[in-house]
């Protein structure tokens, strides 16, 4: 039966595909001209989206009102636009660390304002009128984390109403009684369509009301326009999109907005390659979203397959950040061939106003079955921990002085020092450490830092997750670690 619903979708959406898609079209190529050039990267802070706000209060069309606070006092704005009778009603960053439809959302008022755009605007606002919440978690944002100031989780505060954004966000929901409802997260990157090698760039969900995740109109609703919507993707990341884990959660927004007769639409940015920072993503929200209010104007979805829908693939979680394949690893006299996965995660230091990356082995074993941002085949080499230079200890002072090359070439990815920073990061790529002693082994878990050989010659680095290629000009990409 599944087999069945795949090709139906393959064939309704290359139907769909030959269709003249101008303004999706146009979205897609005049995107630059919309894009707000503010908003830079995904850590913008509430002190950089008020501004924002403010310019569109001298916008025609544009109503701007307050609706409430966060916890540290940071302003809540609900900003309207239209006049028609079907109300469309989006909330943003619930969670701090999932900006990127934030950023789509002043794109789209960027687009709104253009008066290339006036003709179609005029025409959508007559049937339509849209509600915009951004950054419901600006505390959270500030930090760039999920939970708000008192670490609790927005999305799981729809009943229990214990924190002031989420207060705000169900009296808003009360006063609008809203016809849909866009619900704006960002995912994880490393998250895959199905079991397919493919990253899960954009997930939608129709959230189920219930435990049994039966379907009424409400949630019908929702189901045809995610059709449209994964039809207009389809032309622009085919294979890369998925429905997300559709689990009823009864203290979530988007489960209980369905229940109260609201039909909500999930959207999880996801990952592309080469894309840290979500801005080809940020895209895809500004085509995706200006797409779906014009099909609710034209209410086009009503006669969209349910089907379509049914048969997008679940996320499932087959990417790693980097695998290296098919290395030699000895363990005394025997050796085993393996693949060995890396996964890097972030951390921000804010006085710094700088990103750094903790890596980690992640699996190792066969890894034929997953796939990587940074995927390297190593058939005929060997793989080995990294070395301590423990043949002198250094200052801090010594550090930027040092021939970072030769240390790499010799198969050293840790120094020590009589004095460690008060940071866990080095700005280097080599980690910093009092110790000496290390385990020669590679285990799950620990920091990648190994030495890769061909014919007992070292050709490459791999210093905490970032692979380095020795004799190389390019400049190694990444950072060390201080290792207390």
């Amino acid at each position: 039966m599944k087999t069945i619903l795949i090709i139906l979708l393959i064939t309704i959406t290359e139907v769909v595909m030959s269709q003249n898609y101008d303004f999706e079209n146009y979205l897609y190529q005049s995107y630059e001209r919309y894009k707000e050039k503010s908003l830079v990267n995904r850590r913008f802070k509430h002190s950089d989206i008020v501004p924002l706000i403010n310019n569109l209060k001298n916008k025609s069309g544009f109503k701007i009102n307050t609706v409430g606070k966060s916890v540290e006092g940071r302003s809540l704005n609900l900003i309207t636009i239209g006049k028609g009778k079907i109300k469309v009603f989006m909330w943003s960053q619930m969670h701090g660390n999932e900006p990127t439809a934030t950023a789509a959302l002043f794109d789209i008022f960027n687009f709104i304002n253009d008066p290339a755009n006036r003709n179609f605007c005029n025409s959508l606002f007559e049937k339509v009128t849209l509600y915009f919440l951004p950054m419901v978690n600006p505390d959270g944002a500030e930090r760039f984390r999920r939970r708000n100031f008192y670490d609790i989780d927005l999305n799981r505060d729809a009943l229990r109403q214990q924190t002031p954004e989420a207060i705000v966000l169900k009296n808003v929901f009360d006063s609008l009684k809203a016809d849909f409802g866009f619900n704006l997260h960002d995912q994880g990157h490393r998250y895959s369509v199905g079991n397919s090698f493919r990253t899960a760039s954009i997930s939608f969900l129709a959230p189920a009301y219930n435990h049994q995740k039966e379907f009424n109109s409400v949630r019908n609703n929702a189901v045809k326009l995610i059709g449209n919507m994964y039809n207009v993707l389809s032309l622009y990341i085919p294979g890369h999109i998925a429905k997300y884990d559709d689990e009823h959660e009864p203290r979530a927004f988007g489960d209980n907005f369905q229940k109260w007769g609201t039909s909500t639409i999930l959207i999880e940015s996801g990952g592309w390659k080469d894309d840290p920072e979500r801005q080809f993503i940020r895209k895809l929200n500004f085509i995706v979203l200006l797409s779906a209010f014009k099909s609710i104007a034209e209410e086009n979805y009503i006669n969209t397959s349910e089907k379509i829908y049914d048969a997008i693939p679940f996320n499932d979680e087959y990417i790693f950040d980097m695998i290296l394949r098919n290395l030699t690893m000895y363990n005394g006299k025997e050796k085993i061939k393996v693949d060995i996965a890396v996964n890097r995660d972030e951390f921000e230091l804010e006085k710094k106003n700088k990103i750094f990356y903790r890596s980690q082995v992640a699996d190792l074993g066969d890894l034929s079955v997953f796939y990587a941002y940074e995927d390297y085949d190593f058939d005929g080499h060997t793989i080995e921990r990294a070395k301590v230079y423990d043949k002198k200890v250094y200052s801090l002072k010594e550090l930027s002085k040092l021939d970072y090359s030769s240390l790499y070439s010799k198969g050293y990815s840790t120094i020590l020092v009589n004095k460690l920073p008060d940071e866990k990061f080095s700005e280097c790529l080599l980690n910093i450490s009092l110790k000496n002693k290390i385990d020669t082994t590679i285990n799950i878990g620990e920091i990648a830092n190994f030495v890769i050989k061909k014919n007992n010659k070292i050709e490459y680095m791999v210093i905490n997750g970032f692979l380095y290629k020795i004799d190389s000009d390019r400049k190694p990409e990444g950072n060390g670690l201080i290792i207390k």
